[in-house]
């Protein structure tokens, strides 16, 4: 009875593992499809086809993911999300632009007024203007993509297929999250509007401003997904792999300050942001609870 129980087990978590990356598909489709509209009204007002045929290209590919037999499509199906999660962050001016939706830095700016006794954005490198603390934290700041991919593709290379889908939907969680809300509450941020913060100069702040100016999408402030995505990332490693969990934290905790230190977050944001990621994480961990395992309860009555 032990014997068959594992192996039901087992069954059953690849079985659940689908049934989450084929769900995660099937809202990002959703949530492609939906955005397809503001998309191409941007494109018609600028005169290019550039956005739509990127994102229809997106679109199709998750589409053919869907359609495609399940032994062929299910590691791709699995990084979706990693796979084209940056291409969705770049397609946010074009459908932010495609609202038209006017940009709410004057209601956060007043949020931020009431719980923070200054303007974290502009007075944190000022009062801490070291040399060597500002690239440290510029350094973790950059670290982001490291935070989010890692963890992940560990638990991809080991065969841990159950941890990493799991890992998958909370990302997509938080992500729809703040997706949706740059979309219809855009928010600039204080880089856009009175430019970076006075930290010392070094070669790692250069090349994060550099990195922002190329690759930044304007309205995509409140909340900072650098601070949501990444606390989801430590959670979930802390879940995990515990070893890579706490180096995650420690780096999620300078990236947390780090958005407001150099001034590319209001204070607020990085605040709702942590919190956020705690909900996401919550969330996901919520949805994982209500996939409960038909073949281990068969095997039980058996």
């Amino acid at each position: 009875m032990h014997v068959a129980s594992s192996t039901f087990a087992a069954d059953d978590a690849t079985s659940r593992s689908d049934r989450i990356g084929r769900g995660i598909a099937l809202a990002l489709a959703t949530y492609l499809t939906l955005v397809t509209w503001p998309i191409w009204r941007y494109a018609s007002g600028s005169g290019t086809t550039l956005p739509v045929v990127i994102h229809l290209a997106i679109l199709g590919y998750t589409l053919a993911l869907l359609a495609a037999p399940v032994r062929l499509r299910r590691p791709a199906l699995d990084c979706l999300t990693l796979t084209i999660g940056p291409l969705m962050y770049i397609e946010l001016r074009w459908i932010i632009a495609g609202f038209g939706l006017p940009h709410r830095d004057s209601v956060v700016i007043g949020w931020e007024r009431v719980l923070f006794p200054s303007d974290p954005s502009a007075t944190l490198a000022p009062r801490l203007h070291v040399a060597s603390v500002s690239e440290l934290l510029h350094l973790a700041y950059a670290s982001y993509y490291l935070l989010i991919y890692l963890p992940p593709i560990v638990l991809f290379l080991r065969g841990r297929r159950d941890a990493f889908v799991s890992t998958m939907l909370a990302l997509t969680v938080v992500y729809g999250v703040c997706f949706v809300t740059y979309a219809l509450f855009p928010v600039d941020g204080p880089r856009y509007l009175v430019g970076a913060a006075a930290a010392p100069e070094g070669p790692i702040r250069s090349f994060v401003l550099t990195l922002l100016d190329r690759g930044s999408s304007r309205g995509t402030a409140f909340p900072s997904s650098h601070v949501a995505a990444s606390v989801v990332s430590s959670l979930c490693a802390l879940r995990h792999q515990r070893g890579v969990g706490i180096a995650v934290t420690l780096v999620t905790v300078a990236l947390t300050f780090a958005t407001v230190y150099g001034g590319f977050h209001y204070a607020v944001d990085a605040l709702v942001g942590v919190i956020l990621g705690g909900l996401a994480w919550l969330v996901s961990a919520g949805i994982l609870e209500t996939l409960p395992s038909r073949t281990v309860q068969s095997a039980t009555a058996a």
